[in-house]
């Protein structure tokens, strides 16, 4: 149960630091514009942070909830399994249909493999925790 205390806290630690990287775009969103891989002016970098929005704020909500059900992990594995299949379509999902569409196929392959970790370790975790508590 501690393996999945410590992957509740690293994950949640892991969706907040995402929420903060992606906050100083809707300040200055040129720093959206320079992540596209397309020449964007102040109007379609606005529109891809509106876009982007529900993500962070998800990301955050995430985040925070982790952090939290790692006070009782065994009360919160199902938890576990609506990260990991947050990090199958949002992570690797959308992480490849970037790609598709010219980001940087470098930075969404490390999305990728992050997104692999978590779903690989939440799921070890998850099922280690079931078999000892019963």
């Amino acid at each position: 149960m501690n393996k999945l205390k410590w992957w509740f806290r690293i994950v949640g630690v892991f969706y907040l630091l995402l929420t903060f990287i992606n906050l100083p775009g809707y300040f200055n969103y040129e720093l959206f514009a320079s992540s596209l891989p397309y020449t964007a002016g102040e109007n379609a970098a606005r529109a891809f942070a509106d876009g982007w929005g529900y993500a962070v704020f998800e990301m955050f909500g995430m985040g925070v909830f982790l952090l939290w059900a790692s006070r009782n992990p065994l009360k919160n594995v199902s938890v576990v399994w609506l990260a990991i299949w947050l990090e199958i379509l949002h992570g690797i999902g959308y992480s490849a249909y970037l790609i598709a569409v010219g980001f940087d196929p470098t930075l969404q392959s490390g999305f990728i493999v992050v997104s692999l970790a978590i779903i690989i370790t939440g799921f070890l975790f998850a099922r280690q925790t079931a078999t000892q508590s019963s």
